[in-house]
């Protein structure tokens, strides 16, 4: 999808109008290129560093359909993970957030650190 294929969409007029047609929130091909072009080609903002302000301290979030933890390690370092058990793929945390040394999967019991390395 182009932008050009939007605009029919979008009504623009400065100190007028701005009005966006309905399509805009349920296309399935919008949505495809918002993942394409915003989530998977850019820098998203997932938190600050202040939100994680303790050692093994952690938030959950999903990225586009990406579901990833943020995690600070005892060593103070801030790491990104996809959230996702290497083996079978189910999430390795479930909560929010929290303050954890390291996550289990439900499944077979595999169990990664805060620093993304398989115990």
């Amino acid at each position: 999808m182009k932008p050009e294929d939007l605009r029919w969409r979008v009504v623009d007029k400065p100190g007028e109008t701005f009005k966006v047609h309905r399509s805009i929130y349920t296309d399935p091909e919008i949505f495809e290129a918002e993942l394409k072009h915003i989530y998977e080609g850019n820098w998203i903002y997932i938190a600050h560093d202040s939100e994680l302000p303790n050692p093994n301290d952690y938030i959950t979030t999903v990225m586009g359909r990406q579901p990833v933890i943020i995690a600070r390690g005892a060593d103070g370092q801030l790491r990104g993970f996809v959230n996702a058990c290497s083996h079978r793929g189910a999430n390795v945390c479930r909560k929010r957030k929290g303050n954890a040394r390291q996550w289990a999967c439900p499944y077979h019991g595999w169990v990664f650190d805060n620093q993304g390395t398989l115990l």
